[in-house]
């Protein structure tokens, strides 16, 4: 093992001690004050398992550092129901059932606490994100931009006739409850009109919408239909009225596997075939050319229908200029990883052009050890001028490739970039290739694991200084926002709809804790809220030995005036523990294969 392995290695595991550290401290502190404000004694706080390296005794109680950094404890008189007892008025379970309620729900509560004051903290110090241009970037050919005639390098102006100057102010007026009242399905606007200027020049630019848009759901989880929890191909979320597809026979709900017998993997794929389908004449004039698709609705036999295609003519900016065909039905379907790393504006598709200076960096990462530093500025890619951040983004991604064993391997890249100072530097940088789980369709419901060309490098993101109160609204927001996401994550995961694959457990957390620690501290101290919110949510989970199982037990003590008996306890923990051991092993299992032991071991064979 040569140094740098080992100072690697050991900055990781303090990195882990850290973030762990923190959430199990916060936690049992929660119970540990609680309980002494309610009159109990408390004998022990513990943080970590197993061997004890370090205690101190102050006030009755014994404060202890543990060799196993995966949790910790609050010793309460009279908790444990084996424990000889006396009686006596501070033992936890003489104190009223209301104060031992308190109590357990004291430690997840503190973690929550702690996600909100981390949350305010970064936002008191570094500030909240937004894209600060209103500048396009990217026009993805066949999108709504692109037929509006919007080109890279307009700058908006104006959107549905309200001013704007940043790229989330833009975004927020084509949310589609701009267009259509949520409470009542009212059309609000039946076109987006926006002002832009090119070159200096003012032009203004519309389009309408389509027809009967709003008529039926286009969000696939509130449609009628029951969503499939898998599927391939494309899935119909929404059928215009009078459209193509419609006269062809396609309904919501039905899943498109073929189109002419090609079957395609992402949904660009699919849009951009469906746009393509028409000819020239003799005349110079173009035809729809039909198309026959396979289609089946959900648990049935699959059939063939016919579409004839309607031609579209865009606005005479478009470039490049040419008509396309439309078949008016909105689907989802699998989104390549590049459309992850560009997201596109949502209804017209564009993106921001965003600076492609250089944020933060990966500690020992490619772009690191080459010499780039924050705030550089790159301004060429293998030989090639670069002014956007996504362009960046996808000529990384381009540079991987499978060797002939089928390994993902990464091609070198010539980078030149402005530093700070104003220095002009060159340098080529082997992208490292990691597998990740992206937001896709696919690896939601698999637990699919995409690789990734990476070379460690962020944007530089546009700060909104908020100030003390704005920092503290701002932190609530994002604790509430974090805590909902993992409520819905984890409905979605019992429903079935989210692979449990994408589950981790300690070596999961090992791993994140040493790969945002090298992001500094921003990312580092995100992700320590994110568990500790994590933590506190889980621990509420209504299932012994869980915080949240004991508040069930000391509930219906206080409904029924009576605690449960020994043997009643110890029902409910063995169901408790049913059902917590599987999920214990899931998640070893998944840290184990997502960083490939059993490949490893499978090596030993060979």
């Amino acid at each position: 093992m040569t140094l740098d392995t080992l100072f690697s290695s050991l900055t990781s595991f303090l990195y882990f001690l850290v973030v762990f550290g923190l959430a199990v401290i916060f936690h049992e502190w929660g119970h540990f004050i609680v309980a002494k404000l309610s009159g109990a004694k408390v004998d022990r706080f513990a943080v970590g398992f197993g061997k004890k390296l370090f205690s101190y005794t102050w006030h009755e109680t014994e404060y202890l550092l543990c060799a196993v950094p995966l949790g910790g404890y609050v010793k309460i008189r009279g908790m444990d129901p084996d424990e000889e007892t006396t009686g006596a008025e501070y033992e936890f379970l003489e104190l009223p059932p209301w104060k031992r309620i308190l109590i357990v729900v004291a430690g997840p509560l503190m973690n929550f606490v702690l996600a909100f004051l981390i949350y305010v903290f970064l936002l008191g110090v570094y500030g909240k994100p937004y894209t600060a241009t209103t500048t396009i970037g990217m026009v993805p050919e066949g999108s709504w931009g692109w037929e509006m005639g919007l080109r890279d390098g307009d700058t908006i102006l104006r959107v549905n006739n309200q001013e704007i100057t940043t790229w989330d102010e833009f975004e927020q007026q084509l949310y589609w409850d701009q267009y259509q009242d949520p409470k009542t399905n009212q059309v609000l606007q039946d076109k987006i009109s926006m002002l832009i200027e090119r070159g200096g020049e003012k032009i203004y630019k519309e389009k309408a919408l389509p027809k009967d848009l709003f008529n039926q759901p286009i969000d696939a989880n509130q449609a009628s239909f029951q969503r499939p929890e898998s599927f391939q191909g494309i899935l119909v979320t929404n059928v215009l009225e009078g459209g193509p597809a419609q006269k062809a026979g396609v309904k919501p709900g039905m899943i498109i596997s073929e189109a002419d017998g090609n079957a395609f993997t992402t949904r660009n794929d699919w849009a951009n075939y469906f746009a393509s389908r028409y000819e020239q004449q003799a005349d110079g004039s173009f035809a729809p050319v039909p198309m026959k698709v396979t289609v089946a609705e959900p648990n049935s036999a699959t059939q063939t229908l016919t579409i004839i295609p309607e031609i579209e003519i865009p606005d005479a900016d478009a470039l490049p200029f040419h008509p396309k065909t439309k078949i008016s039905l909105v689907f989802d379907g699998e989104i390549s990883v590049k459309d992850f790393f560009v997201p596109g504006t949502p209804i017209l598709g564009i993106s921001p052009k965003i600076p492609p200076v250089v944020g933060n960096l990966f500690k020992r990462g490619p772009a690191d050890e080459a010499g780039l530093t924050p705030n550089s500025k790159i301004v060429e890619l293998d030989g090639q001028p670069i002014d956007d951040w996504y362009k960046v983004l996808l000529a990384i991604q381009d540079s991987l490739y499978q060797d002939e064993t089928g390994v993902d391997k990464a091609k070198p890249i010539a980078l030149t970039w402005l530093t700070p100072d104003d220095q002009m530097m060159s340098g080529t940088i082997t992208p490292e290739v990691v597998y990740k789980n992206l937001p896709t369709p696919t690896s939601i419901q698999t637990g699919k694991r995409y690789a990734i060309a990476q070379i460690g490098i962020d944007q530089k993101a546009d700060r909104e200084k908020l100030g003390i109160l704005g920092s503290i609204v701002g932190g609530w927001e994002k604790t509430v926002y974090v805590s909902g996401y993992m409520v819905s994550f984890l409905a979605q995961l019992f429903s079935g709809d989210v692979s449990p694959r994408l589950l981790g457990g300690p070596v999961a957390i090992f791993s994140l804790s040493a790969e945002t620690g090298r992001w500094g501290l921003e990312r580092f101290f995100s992700f320590i809220a994110l568990l500790s919110a994590n933590l506190g949510l889980i621990n509420l989970f209504p299932i012994p030995p869980l915080d949240g199982g004991h508040v069930v037990f000391y509930t219906y003590e206080m409904i029924r005036r009576k605690p449960l008996t020994m043997k009643q306890m110890e029902r409910f923990a063995k169901v408790g523990f049913a059902v917590i051991i599987p999920l214990i092993l899931l998640v070893l299992f998944n840290d184990l294969y997502n960083f490939e032991f059993f490949s490893w071991i499978a090596g030993f064979f060979k």
